[in-house]
């Protein structure tokens, strides 16, 4: 499997493609129209779109996806906020973005897309449904996309709309569980699980 990871222009969150064969693709959290544009120069199509939490930064680029046939699934907690005050649109002056959520996911749900299993973990605390999504590839390499509920030496914000640093705290408990696997978050560098256990101030007092 390949991790692509697509940075964003000025303000937005990391996007990452995912290719089992160098052709379809599931596309976590495109953040800009940019992305589809990115993908197509890359010979990929956007099969799947899985987004993390419905903040503006973290879905500019569904639309596009979705136009062009990608499909977009979210966690089933999340789904009534898309298209709410509760994507901060409005509170940051952002243009609306206008899709529909294909596919709804449970907590523990799993699901194979492109040669790719994926489990969503219901991870509440940044926004009441934030998702981290649990890739396994065929040959049992694993990958936790945190989207903005981790990030490296850091965590997610609790104060926008749905946020709950309690619940965000027993979604950090939670992933702790989790065995060591790298972490590929919305903001900032990659990590490991087990480096934020050690290091991160929101998680060595847990």
């Amino acid at each position: 499997m390949q991790i692509i990871t697509i940075y964003p222009y000025g303000f937005g969150s990391n996007t990452y493609a995912l290719t089992a064969d160098g052709k379809t693709a599931v596309v976590i959290d495109p953040a800009q129209p940019r992305v589809a544009d990115e993908l197509k120069g890359r010979g990929l199509e956007a099969k799947f779109v899985l987004l993390t939490h419905c903040h503006f930064d973290h879905i500019g680029g569904t639309e596009l996806l979705q136009e062009r046939g990608a499909k977009v699934l979210c966690l089933d907690e999340e789904k009534p906020l898309f298209g709410t005050s509760a994507d901060l649109c409005g509170l940051f002056g952002a243009p609306p973005v206008t899709f529909t959520i294909d596919q709804a996911l449970c907590d523990n749900e799993e699901i194979s897309l492109c040669g790719m299993r994926f489990r969503a973990l219901h991870t509440a605390g940044h926004t009441k449904g934030s998702a981290c999504y649990l890739c396994e590839t065929q040959e049992g390499e694993r990958y936790l996309f945190a989207g903005d509920t981790l990030f490296a030496g850091s965590i997610g914000r609790t104060d926008f709309p749905t946020g709950d640093m309690g619940a965000m705290r027993e979604s950090l408990r939670r992933l702790c569980a989790l065995d060591d696997m790298p972490v590929y978050a919305g903001h900032n560098e990659p990590t490991t699980l087990e480096t934020e256990k050690k290091t991160n101030p929101f998680i060595i007092d847990l």
